[in-house]
């Protein structure tokens, strides 16, 4: 009789998280780089979110307050970071419906912020408010 191996749910999302660790040092390192603004090698979460409030202004082109589409489009690429094999286009399409949670087509502060604070916090494992190398 043959056994087959079927991944359970835990394999899988063990498999799921490797995945991801081997992407944290690569994650957290262009988060130092970006948003250290006093150079100490750790980003707070208010270092975070003062960075985060400067690149909204950036991406907000037309100064309406809020980011639409094609601006979103046109900033992207400046203030991303390449995390996917995926083509760009079809990862900043994603990327605003994600951010824009009321799907209105346009990103307000406040959603760009909340979309920012989880993308810290899922690099802040030790939910300690920082980003350090190697933590």
């Amino acid at each position: 009789m043959k056994k087959y191996i079927i991944p359970t749910v835990s394999m899988l999302i063990l498999m799921q998280n490797t995945v991801t660790f081997a992407q944290e040092p690569e994650k957290n390192a262009y988060i130092i780089e970006k948003f250290d603004n006093n150079h100490d090698n750790v980003v707070t979460q208010d270092e975070f979110l003062e960075s985060a409030a400067k690149r909204f202004k950036t991406m907000d082109i037309d100064s309406d307050g809020a980011i639409e589409k094609e601006e979103f489009l046109q900033r992207y690429a400046e203030h991303s970071h390449k995390t996917t094999n995926e083509s760009p286009v079809s990862v900043e399409h994603h990327v605003f419906d994600k951010m824009d949670q009321d799907h209105d087509g346009k990103i307000t502060e406040d959603e760009y912020n909340e979309s920012r604070l989880k993308w810290f916090a899922e690099a802040d494992k030790n939910n300690d408010q920082k980003i350090e190398l190697g933590k």
